[in-house]
């Protein structure tokens, strides 16, 4: 169910960390009369064993098996001349695409899109996955070691990301294990072809949403009541990353334009995580204000950002974190006392204390309940789909874990450099061990692409102090260094032009 804002800055305590809001895994209203979709891009096809290995089974692909129940259809096709996903920086095809197809997507993800199915015009199909993933070439083409084999660890890798996927914005749909005419392995199949369902946080029928823009469209979460602000408020995060503040009326009830709710296939959830997946998209060149539009995060299709959001979400540090593809990819370093019981190398279990603090181990029963259970139970069945191993049983599940991450010391942000302030030099910023809105990253802990911010990071960590010293109730009284200008010339951003 929804998680509240008392209990996310309770769980976040060391902030920045990523948050991902759970959805209900029932509609929270009745739903429309269901239709069955004839969608043009799908077609009777046998996904051929000597290409994937996968399935021999024929049946439409972007429908259900044929066993399955029919699901809830909330959302309609786009026009045929709807906007497609493209890519403005035009980047290569990356590894991944050699071996996970179209035909692998729609067979997985049928329901997705509330219930629509996959198609290139909203925020979940192949295309839209396949620009996100020419970011991180690394996702489902990594194999850092060689506890498995290079194409076991690239498919493990692609099914963590959507185990954890089913569980934020599956259907979730736990009626088909009641279903008397299906088997259990029916009921599975069902079941676990669920993702990739839901664009917003709880679901169509949002209750964070306008009543009658309930979220049956990609543009219906431009608004939303105070319960969907998840706006984080002290003085350096309105700094960085400042809420709109902005409403429109309806009904003589004010709504929100500033709202950070949960969006796309992982939730990315709260203004600050907005901010950080906004400037790393000005990294790559592509400007973006998600701060002052956040839904764009759904609508915007060059590119996609719905896809590339929760990519990113997956590949990216959380000092004192590391990535959920690092954690399953055996390239992370946990605490001696981790190791010792036997949490190290390509696992799965940590993934679930990084994306949503949740260690309660996997349930005896099917389908389970939600959280980590959830998670183990779909890594499993990805797993079982891609004929890779899930691995140790045990290290499926974080509750065995004897440290936290923070165990292995290290500077987690950039900040004031407070031990030189009073030196008659220009200001500098210096590395701590707690956290913030601009990452450290320990070059004995990340991969390199994350420590080569480091220098610029810091820089826009001085910027904060001269552009806005009160922010840090700093003075050339009592700190001297403010009277000395830096000799380069800083921006907000890192990025000059």
């Amino acid at each position: 169910m929804g998680v509240s804002k008392e209990q996310t800055e309770l769980v976040e305590a060391r902030f920045p960390r990523f948050y991902s809001a759970h959805i209900p895994h029932f509609p929270l209203a009745p739903p429309p009369i269901i239709r069955v979709l004839s969608d043009p891009v799908c077609r009777l096809t046998k996904i051929r064993p000597d290409e994937t290995d996968f399935s021999s089974a024929i049946h439409t692909l972007c429908e259900s098996p044929d066993f399955c129940p029919e699901h809830p259809v909330y959302g309609k096709e786009p026009d045929e001349d709807c906007p497609q996903p493209s890519d403005p920086n035009e980047l290569k095809k990356s590894p991944l695409e050699k071996w996970f197809t179209k035909q692998i997507f729609d067979d997985l993800f049928p329901k997705s899109n509330i219930g629509v199915g996959p198609h290139p015009c909203l925020p979940y199909s192949y295309e839209s996955f396949v620009i996100a993933a020419r970011y991180f070439p690394e996702f489902g083409a990594s194999h850092p070691n060689k506890q498995f084999k290079a194409d076991e660890h690239h498919k493990r890798d692609v099914a963590a990301f959507f185990a954890h996927a089913l569980q934020e914005t599956g259907e979730n749909d736990a009626s088909v294990y009641n279903n008397t005419d299906l088997t259990l392995e029916q009921a599975h199949e069902c079941f676990y072809r669920g993702g990739f369902y839901n664009w917003f946080e709880r679901g169509p029928n949002s209750s964070f949403l306008l009543p009658t823009s309930p979220g049956f469209s990609p543009s219906d979460g431009k608004r939303c009541t105070d319960e969907g602000q998840y706006c984080k408020d002290d003085p350096i995060l309105n700094f960085w990353y400042p809420c709109n503040s902005d409403f429109e009326s309806h009904s003589d009830q004010d709504y929100h334009k500033g709202c950070y709710f949960g969006r796309g296939a992982l939730q990315l959830s709260w203004n600050y995580n907005y901010g950080l997946f906004q400037q790393f998209l000005l990294t790559k060149g592509i400007k973006v204000d998600l701060i002052e539009n956040p839904n764009l995060v759904i609508t915007k299709m060059d590119p996609p950002l719905a896809m590339m959001a929760s990519l990113w979400f997956y590949m990216t540090p959380q000092p004192p974190k590391p990535s959920m593809h690092q954690i399953v990819t055996g390239d992370w370093k946990p605490s001696s006392k981790n190791r010792r019981a036997g949490y190290q190398g390509a696992i799965f279990g940590p993934t679930s204390l990084i994306i949503n603090n949740e260690c309660g181990g996997e349930d005896p029963d099917e389908p389970g309940g939600p959280g980590e259970s959830r998670r183990i139970k779909a890594f499993k069945w990805f797993c079982k789909y891609f004929k890779v191993p899930v691995g140790s049983e045990r290290t499926l599940s974080c509750k065995g874990m004897l440290d936290g991450f923070d165990a292995v010391q290290h500077m987690y942000s950039w900040h004031p450099d407070w031990g030189n302030m009073w030196k008659s030099q220009s200001c500098d910023c210096a590395p701590a061990p707690y956290g913030g809105p601009l990452p450290y990253y320990d070059p004995k802990l990340y991969p390199h692409e994350f420590t080569k911010q480091n220098d610029r990071n810091r820089l826009r960590c001085v910027y904060s102090m001269y552009e806005s010293p009160e922010t840090f109730r700093l003075d050339e009284s009592n700190s001297p260094c403010l009277k000395h200008k830096p000799k380069i010339r800083l921006t907000k951003t890192g990025i000059r032009g």
